[in-house]
């Protein structure tokens, strides 16, 4: 599953998978279904989504991203992702598929279910499906057999519904070899370039012409509002420093955050791996399940076979679930004592791993975390005084209006800042900016709590907004109407270059004549590839150069390229070779089946959205 991920997580049902793997195998600690609160989400029909279902389709969601990418998948990339909108996005859809389903009579018998369970790895001893095995399992990730077999028995639906809905998804080796041409054929393209900064002999504007455009867009050389402050600052490090937790509150702190001090829980684990090359791949592992039943034996037998294999390891290491590659923690810690998980295929070898002691995470004592409780506690008393001081300094400051004199009892003395305005800064955050630009000089603001830092201010200084003379903003007149002028006049000579050429040597001949530059590209891929020189910033200039070919080989439209002008026309076309065809023809078809298959989802689930009555709570998206 993790190597599909990997190939296709750009893919809209790839997405639609995670956000399904986050309902069907939530194995950490949520909760049953029973303990969920019932705030609604979203309603699909009759079908209601719960704020407790989005939470754990989220956190699952987000687990599996970080399965796929790693160290790779950062907070930025969350953030970025949306994943409350996708978790969302996949339950409605979820929720759709399963009502069509339902309306066909699409179900999954008790039998596949069965079936299927039966063939998980986790819950096979010696290659077999053991029933204290499966229920232990599930006990231990608090998963009752009835919502499993339920969540498997979804799953299976989903499947057949998605084979139903794609069943027409086939390409024909004709269509393939068309689109794949299309794709992987290169071109060579004339590129004629209109700088406006070689532009001569343009008149200057008039002082008619710089006073009229100054009236019209005057508000764009609008100065600000700004200010400078003095500012406090109340942080909980400042204050964590003089704070001295008594025995009894370290003892306590300890006691009611029980969970923070705890042991991660561990496993004691052997190893086995035979490596293969791709020739051999399927002998290896035939070897290796063959090998399975006598690994199952005991730990001596399992170490002894170790000891037979280069790359088997004998002797057993302590890991907890973050040291080990994600598909490995997976079956690691899902196998009972005494047992061996696998094969799993490395993607260089098949593993065993042997489960020969474990470790349940236990709660450390007091003395041996007892420095990071202090410092934890310091930093909350840190972070509470630093919010009754700033208070308290406050009340001092608006009465006297004197905020050094009302903050030295603190030990905190004020800075002053350099003119600030809404734009950001290193200084201070935008919002205590935002806050000031309200007041008038002179002026106490309120506390402004930004993180756990609490700001005191007074507005040293202020400038309102306003609109400069013109005298002031002359030059910049003078120059943006001089650029505007010459780049109308660029725009306009490649113009007339194109007007009739109906050829690149025409369009060559016309832009010559014209003084521009003229030069040729390389042969590139006008789809996938990097475009060549000035065409790389020419925004959505693909779709145009696709177009392009000897029965069309001038382009009508002049493209933006930084301060270029640009007009392209057709000089040459590379097919694909035939080996590159013959290697990637195969990949490719599979990539065109699965947009098909995306399209008709897609397509489909646009359809069910205009009839199904979909009611997204506002609570949701928040």
């Amino acid at each position: 599953m993790l190597s599909i991920l990997r190939k296709h997580a750009g893919s809209w049902f790839i997405k639609f998978i995670l956000a399904f793997i986050a309902l069907t195998f939530v194995w950490w600690g949520v909760g049953t279904y029973s303990e969920r609160e019932r705030e609604l989400a979203a309603t699909v029909g009759s079908t209601r989504i719960t704020m407790s279902e989005l939470g754990e389709a989220m956190a699952g969601l987000e687990k599996s991203y970080r399965d796929v990418y790693g160290n790779a998948f950062t907070p930025e990339m969350a953030k970025a992702l949306d994943l409350r909108r996708q978790a969302l996005d996949g339950l409605v859809q979820r929720a759709l598929f399963l009502a069509e389903a339902k309306k066909m009579g699409i179900v999954a018998r008790k039998a596949e279910v069965q079936r299927e369970i039966a063939a998980t790895p986790a819950f096979q001893v010696d290659g077999q499906f053991r029933e204290d095995r499966y229920l232990g399992v599930l006990s231990y990730n608090r998963v009752s057999p009835a919502e499993y077999e339920a969540a498997k028995r979804d799953e299976i639906t989903l499947r057949k519904m998605e084979g139903l809905l794609t069943a027409s998804s086939r390409v024909s080796a004709e269509e393939a070899r068309e689109f794949f041409d299309l794709s992987y054929r290169k071109i060579r393209l004339l590129v004629v370039a209109a700088d406006p900064a070689a532009i001569r002999n343009t008149f200057a504007p008039t002082e008619g012409e710089i006073a009229a455009n100054y009236g019209q867009t005057n508000e764009k050389y609008r100065i600000p509002a700004r200010v400078r402050l003095s500012v406090a600052r109340f942080t909980p490090e400042f204050f964590a420093r003089k704070a001295e937790p008594s025995e009894e509150e370290i003892r306590s702190f300890h006691e009611g955050n029980a969970d923070r001090f705890r042991t991660e829980e561990s496993r004691l684990l052997s190893h086995l791996l035979l490596p293969y090359a791709e020739k051999n791949r399927d002998a290896v592992r035939k070897k290796v399940e063959e090998l399975l039943p006598e690994a199952n034996t005991g730990r001596e037998r399992f170490d002894a076979l170790a000891k037979r294999y280069p790359l088997g390891k004998a002797k057993a290491e302590w890991f907890t679930r973050r040291d080990l590659r994600p598909e490995v923690a997976e079956a690691a810690f899902a196998t009972g004592v005494d047992s061996v998980a696998g094969p799993l295929d490395m993607g260089r070898g098949f593993l065993l791993v042997r489960v020969n002691q474990i470790r349940f995470p236990e709660s450390l004592p007091l003395a041996q975390v007892r420095e990071r409780v202090v410092s934890l506690l310091k930093r909350e008393k840190g972070k509470d005084l630093a919010v009754v001081k700033a208070y308290e300094a406050h009340g001092k400051a608006t009465e006297s209006q004197d905020l050094a004199a009302s903050c030295a009892p603190y030990g905190i003395v004020p800075g002053e800042t350099g003119w600030l305005s809404g734009e950001p800064s290193g200084e201070l955050p935008p919002q205590v900016v935002q806050e000031a630009l309200l007041l008038r000089t002179g002026e106490i603001g309120p506390v402004k709590t930004v993180g756990d830092i609490h700001y005191l201010f007074r507005v040293v200084a202020k400038e309102d907004s306003r609109i400069p003379p013109l005298d002031a903003v002359r030059e910049r007149l003078r120059q943006a109407l001089l650029a505007a002028k010459r780049e109308a006049e660029a725009r306009s000579g490649l113009e007339k270059a194109l007007a009739g050429a109906k050829t690149a040597a025409e369009l060559e001949r016309n832009a010559k004549q014209g003084g521009f530059r003229v030069g040729s590209t390389s042969y590139f891929l006008p789809l996938s590839g990097d475009l060549p020189g000035a065409l790389a910033g020419a925004g959505e200039i693909r779709r145009d150069l696709i177009g392009l070919s000897s029965a069309n080989p001038v382009s009508p439209k002049i493209f933006r390229s930084g301060p270029f002008f640009l007009a392209v026309a057709f000089l040459g076309e590379q097919p694909p070779a035939a080996k590159e065809r013959e290697t990637g023809m195969e990949a490719f078809t599979t990539e065109l089946v699965e947009r098909k298959k995306t399209g008709l989802i897609g397509a489909f689930l646009a359809e069910r959205k205009k009839t199904a009555k979909v009611e997204i709570h506002p609570q949701a998206l928040q």
